[in-house]
């Protein structure tokens, strides 16, 4: 792995919640719940994270600049990071993404996995499957303890899966263990599943001009449901186009 440089190692900071101070943007703990659901069509996910509480942070939306410039040093840090050998992780999934990434045959957004298990910590979701991940020697991935000088979340043994990267998943019964790890509700698992990364998939859609005002509208969008009212409808399309259009520049700049 080579040397992350200072910028590269302040996003993933940033990424994990490692901030300070209280800037809107810079100094939220938590952004990445905004930042992941940017990578899924529509707005189905960030009313799945707002039906569990959790706040989308506006202030993601309000310099698109800025935000660009943060997943391209990610995606620099992604670049120059690869499992060295092969590595077993784990993670709780939200179920309603957990299908998605199903039927797409890949990560859609940024995803953390780890080394110690399935984690109380990403329990507090409505509806959860289990993944048991295999990754491959020269799997695109950060393993976030050994790419920081100072790791402010060393419980969490976090291997960073980048979005984009193709999986092979593999249902299988639910454990008798594994009934044991509830979800917010104290529901146990609706499913659990081995999977295998491959490679980073290749962008094949067509580059697409951000609609005006997209970011704007997202962020009504955002305001909407963290007040837990039901966005406009004009918002909400508008915001998804821009997304669809966002993720294609994303994808393309990744790879």
């Amino acid at each position: 792995m080579a040397e992350l440089t200072r910028g590269e190692k302040a996003a993933l900071r940033y990424y994990i919640g490692d901030v300070s101070g209280s800037d809107a943007f810079y100094g939220d703990p938590k952004a990445y719940v905004a930042l992941n659901a940017l990578f899924f069509a529509g707005t189905a996910a960030e009313r799945s994270r707002a039906a569990e509480g959790k706040r989308l942070n506006p202030a993601v939306l309000a310099d698109i600049n800025r935000l660009t410039e943060l997943f391209a040093v990610l995606f620099s840090a992604f670049r120059k990071c690869a499992a060295e050998n092969e590595r077993h992780t784990f993670r709780v999934e939200r179920w309603s993404d957990y299908a998605l990434c199903k039927a797409a045959g890949a990560t859609l957004s940024l995803t953390s996995t780890s080394t110690s298990g399935f984690l109380s910590e990403y329990r507090d979701r409505l509806g959860i499957a289990l993944m048991r991940f295999t990754l491959p020697q020269g799997t695109p991935c950060i393993d976030v303890a050994r790419a920081l000088d100072f790791y402010a979340k060393p419980d969490e043994a976090e291997i960073l899966l980048p979005p984009f990267l193709a999986l092979d998943i593999a249902e299988v019964s639910v454990s008798d263990s594994e009934q044991a790890i509830l979800d917010s509700a104290g529901e146990p698992p609706r499913c659990s599943c081995i999977v295998t990364a491959g490679e980073l998939l290749p962008c094949t859609a067509e580059a697409a001009e951000l609609p005006h005002g997209g970011a704007e509208a997202g962020q009504r969008v955002f305001a909407a449901l963290n007040s837990r009212e039901e966005p406009l409808r004009e918002d909400e399309e508008l915001y998804s186009q821009w997304k669809a259009a966002y993720r294609t520049k994303l994808h393309g700049f990744f790879t």
